[in-house]
């Protein structure tokens, strides 16, 4: 019985042994490199600008729809230079940066 015993054990340990060394042994596979997230934008930032300033064509007209910010690399919206809105935001303009030629 004791011979029996010790087989059994020794087979247990072999067999153990064995699934360890493949795990160990097995190469990881390769990520594709199309499985990155890409952040993208939730919603329309100039949504509140546009309910007011309508645009001709969809979105912003002129030079502003090809402007891309340099720090995030997305594109430039209202709020990006004329700041957030408010009920103020009238009475109290800031100089911004033009995107057309100056008029005067």
């Amino acid at each position: 019985m004791s011979v029996l015993r010790s087989l059994l054990t020794a087979g247990v340990l072999a067999s153990g042994l064995l699934w360890s060394l493949n795990g160990i042994t097995a190469t990881p596979a390769a990520q594709a490199s199309g499985d990155r997230y890409e952040v993208t934008q939730q919603r329309n930032p100039d949504a509140a600008c546009l309910d007011c300033h309508k645009p001709d064509i969809e979105g912003m007209h002129g030079k502003h729809a090809s402007v891309i910010n340099p720090n995030n690399k997305l594109p430039v919206t209202c709020t990006n230079c004329h700041g957030q809105p408010s009920p103020q935001h009238r009475e109290g303009v800031k100089d911004v940066m033009r995107f057309n030629e100056p008029m005067y």
